[in-house]
């Protein structure tokens, strides 16, 4: 298995201490060389292209910002070698960043954001594309709510001709495609494995461990039944119950009823990843693992924990790096 660290655990769309030095470059410089001495030395990028509209170039999270700072894709990959990051394991565009208007101009940005997410990945020589299979229910019913010529199954149908679409299109860029399933998605929990079913084999599954937890379903029991259709594993972590329905509510990640948002640090919550790991290699998955800090509020401390858990508690119970 191959670690990735995710860069997702820097948070540029909530206000914080400082928080607006993090759309500037020499932010980055700096965090890449401690990834690196966490003995991390490839990463996950989440593909964002709203920082195109409303954000400055330092952001490395879209392909105009890449090109404005190193000028290509491979400018950037001999940025990172520099800095400790050999590789570039996975890149994640999160749909839900669509979600607006009528449900043609849903799926027509996605469409067109994936060929632009497609080319970042291929010329960052990055093996696997995840893109999360729905926006949240909220959002999605807000999407239709205006249409009633346009049913929740009739966007569901589109979707996996979309993602068929863009599957071929990954595949002759020499990429995996996978869809990941979040619990406040329409096909939350086992759901995804009906969809599965409209899409081709060679779209595979990016298992998230905290969103199976949080729906009420064992990540290790989710893992032996996916099998050789995983093609991505997230390790996340959450010690939260969906007691009160946040699925449904507009903030999912920041339910009502909760002091704080559902996500933590890896080993800081109730997820069995020792279980996982065994389940894992019950199945024969030997591709990357994304450890994502979602809930980092320190960013050098998450990247020490995140090691520390590895070396003290994973490694022992039969993780190989």
């Amino acid at each position: 298995m191959k670690t990735v660290f995710s860069t997702e655990m820097v948070d540029l769309d909530r206000q914080a201490p400082n928080r607006n030095k993090r759309e500037s470059k020499y932010f980055w410089d700096e965090l890449y060389p401690l990834i690196a001495a966490g003995r991390f030395q490839s990463i996950e990028i989440p593909y964002e292209p709203k920082w195109d509209f409303g954000g400055r170039s330092g952001i490395p999270r879209t392909m105009r910002s890449i090109q404005m700072k190193f000028e290509t894709p491979e400018g950037y990959t001999k940025h990172l070698a520099e800095m400790g990051i050999t590789s570039v394991g996975c890149v994640h565009l999160d749909s839900a960043l669509f979600c607006a208007g009528a449900p043609e101009m849903y799926l027509g940005a996605l469409g067109h954001f994936a060929e632009e997410a497609i080319e970042f990945t291929k010329g960052l020589k990055c093996p696997v594309l995840t893109i999360t299979t729905t926006p949240p229910v909220y959002a999605v019913k807000n999407l239709l709510k205006s249409r009633e010529d346009f049913s929740e199954d009739l966007l569901i149908e589109k979707l996996a001709e979309l993602i068929t679409d863009i599957n071929q299109k990954a595949t002759d860029a020499g990429i995996t495609l996978c869809v990941k399933n979040t619990y406040w998605g329409l096909f939350r929990g086992e759901g995804i494995f009906d969809f599965l079913e409209k899409l081709p084999d060679t779209v595979k599954l990016d298992v998230d461990t905290a969103h199976l937890a949080i729906a009420g379903v064992s990540p290790a029991e989710f893992v032996k039944k996916a099998g050789n259709r995983i093609g991505m594993v997230h390790f996340t972590d959450t010690a939260f119950e969906d007691n009160q329905e946040a699925y449904a509510q507009p903030l999912p990640e920041f339910p009502a009823k909760a002091a704080t948002k559902v996500f933590r640090d890896i080993g800081d919550g109730n997820v069995e990843f020792t279980s996982i790991v065994t389940a894992l290699k019950e199945v024969g998955y030997d591709g990357e693992i994304c450890f994502n800090c979602r809930n980092s509020y320190d960013m050098y401390r998450s990247i020490l924990r995140t090691r520390s858990y590895i070396d003290r508690t994973l490694v022992p119970a039969g993780y190989e790096e």
